[in-house]
């Protein structure tokens, strides 16, 4: 999780750690907010803020699929999963 997030808001988590060695001015950040329990959106949950949505993304939600050494509920590993 930490080294090879699977998911893209995994990603986006681990990007926004401080890092001492590092001189940043700001953190990386996902951009938009949560969205409401009562206005999931259909298809994946983090599809509004993801910055590899897709087609299926808006209609499916994904369930958990092999993604390399790990499983992650995220169709950008589909075809890995067939």
């Amino acid at each position: 999780v930490i080294h090879h997030p699977a998911h893209p808001y995994t990603a986006g988590l681990m990007a926004s750690i401080p890092d001492m060695d590092s001189d940043r001015e700001r953190l990386a950040q996902i951009d938009g907010a949560m969205p409401r329990l009562n206005a999931i959106p259909s298809g994946c949950a983090f599809n509004p803020r993801c910055t590899q949505v897709h087609a299926r993304c808006l209609a499916d939600r994904p369930e958990l699929m092999a993604a390399g050494a790990t499983r992650a509920a995220c169709w950008l590993h589909a075809a890995e999963a067939a």
